[in-house]
């Protein structure tokens, strides 16, 4: 039970951090914070259709092609993250001011500290953060690496279409705050835990 309630925690912070900086810093300087955000992104540049409705959907749809592969619990466990993400960047962009600096690099800094913080903490609990993220952890968990570096390459794709359609200065933008929240990721997730805290398959190779 307690394991399960740490498990949940994560969930909800890793989700919320990771909302927070998409929804405040990323979205509103179109910078796609990966691979599912970047088709958000470019479907509400195109349509206007909400950040929080795209996010879900596509993380969700490419979360099946992972599943096979993953652990009961990891499925669970990021379906419960691409729930609470999507909502929480629903409510932080209709509910929060704006708290976008005026400049970029800035708002790129604070965004890819968040992002990288909030997934790093579902990473840890092998959840992922859904989309190119539940492969990236597939690849990590099955063939070993840092499941940041490969979430790194897979997104690269995404953001070259986006920076064809919007303006070509987001590949740069969007390469920099990969590179940033990927370390971020990959330091989070070498940190051992103790060991009531490493319920998971994944974590027994690491012992």
């Amino acid at each position: 039970m307690g394991r399960t309630f740490k498990i949940v925690q994560a969930i909800f912070l890793g989700s919320v951090l990771q909302g927070l900086g998409m929804a405040l810093f990323l979205f509103p300087n179109h910078i796609p914070s990966g691979g599912a955000a970047g088709i958000a992104v470019l479907l509400n540049f195109w349509f206007q259709v909400p950040h929080g409705l795209t996010v879900w959907a596509v993380n969700f749809s490419l979360l099946l092609t992972a599943v096979k592969w993953l652990e009961p619990i990891t499925v669970i466990g990021t379906m419960g993250a691409i729930t609470m993400t999507s909502v929480s960047v629903q409510i932080f962009e209709t509910c929060l001011p704006v708290m976008t600096t005026n400049n970029i690099w800035l708002d790129l800094f604070y965004g890819a500290v968040l992002l990288g913080t909030g997934v790093g903490i579902l990473y840890k609990y092998n959840i992922s953060n859904g989309g190119f993220g539940a492969l990236a952890l597939m690849i990590s968990i099955y063939r070993g690496g840092k499941p940041g570096t490969s979430l790194f390459l897979m997104n690269a794709f995404i953001f070259l279409l986006t920076a064809s359609v919007i303006a070509w200065g987001i590949v740069i933008q969007a390469l920099i705050c990969q590179w940033i929240s990927t370390r971020i990721i990959d330091a989070i997730y070498q940190i051992r835990l103790r060991p009531f805290l490493l319920p998971l398959a994944g974590y027994r190779n690491k012992k």
